[in-house]
């Protein structure tokens, strides 16, 4: 995952941030109890948000609780015990986590990287296998979306929209999976879809310039060499609209979604929080006539 999808912190209110914070070292415990303690080192932001999500739609009742953090023994700090939310992202985050790992091992060109990146797969592998046996079938939901993905890089696919719409429908088997309410299904679906597109782009959106010193794939490359492109202006309003777009659908799905303890906190997440990071992605796109570059600065 990305790490695109957080709150924008300021603008959440002091016991609205600690909720967060809580479930975010909840997730961080859960990881290292039910899959493994290297798991931990594969937490974000996105997979937090997961957990809120399911507990919205399920109302699970969470538990708080005190501890002391390794990182940062000093303070005692809260954490959500784990619940149904917690495990389930738990599993998520580790059969990701497994093929990204795979994924880097044919990606990368460095032959340091692949020697490390080729040990890595003995750990990831066996987070995979445990997260299969609290979830099967959640294997297949994720690997057959991201196999299409691959293949759609491996043949340098110019369409944003293909490739976008794989990530798409990872992101709402994941949202989906395990729930048993029709309406539950229906919500999570649309907001998992949007949200799935919406990461794909911004994150190809972020990665350009950087993709076009390594040469390595990225579908609005493609895009604009096909079609002898080199200023991205005339489409950069159009971009905008189009991730806004998906940021609405997303809103409009969880407003269907009762009131819960986390309600205040997901939609900081989805109206201020994202839209955030999407217009310091856009930021970085520094605009020359002929030339488009990536300005580290920002």
């Amino acid at each position: 995952m990305f790490g695109y999808i957080k709150p924008l912190s300021g603008e959440l209110k002091v016991r609205e941030f600690e909720l967060y914070k809580s479930f975010y070292c909840g997730l961080c415990k859960t990881m290292g109890k039910k899959i493994s303690p290297f798991s931990r080192l594969t937490l974000n932001y996105d997979m937090v948000f997961l957990v809120l999500l399911r507990v919205a739609l399920t109302k699970e009742p969470v538990e708080n609780n005190c501890f002391r953090c390794k990182l940062k023994p000093t303070k005692k700090r809260n954490y959500i015990k784990s619940n149904g939310a917690l495990l389930y992202s738990s599993c998520a985050a580790a059969i990701l986590a497994y093929y990204k790992c795979i994924d880097d091992i044919y990606d990368t060109k460095n032959k340091f990287k692949k020697f490390f990146y080729r040990t890595l797969p003995l750990f990831f592998s066996h987070m995979k296998k445990k997260a299969c046996k609290f979830f099967p079938g959640l294997d297949d939901k994720i690997f057959k979306p991201l196999s299409d993905l691959n293949s759609l890089e491996k043949e340098r696919c110019d369409s944003i929209d293909k490739t976008a719409s794989c990530f798409a429908e990872l992101m709402q088997n994941i949202m989906c999976f395990g729930l048993e309410s029709e309406e539950h299904v229906r919500i999570s679906g649309q907001i998992g879809w949007h949200l799935g597109r919406w990461l794909y782009i911004i994150d190809a959106l972020d990665d350009y310039g950087k993709d076009i010193k390594k040469k390595e794939y990225n579908p609005f490359i493609e895009y604009y060499n096909k079609n002898n492109k080199s200023d991205i202006s005339a489409d950069a309003d159009i971009l905008k609209y189009s991730l806004t777009s998906s940021l609405h659908e997303i809103s409009a799905a969880f407003c269907l979604i009762g009131n819960s303890c986390v309600t205040p906190v997901i939609e900081n997440i989805i109206s201020l929080g994202m839209c955030e990071q999407q217009e310091k992605v856009l930021k970085k796109l520094k605009i020359n006539r002929e030339v488009i570059f990536y300005d580290k600065s920002i």
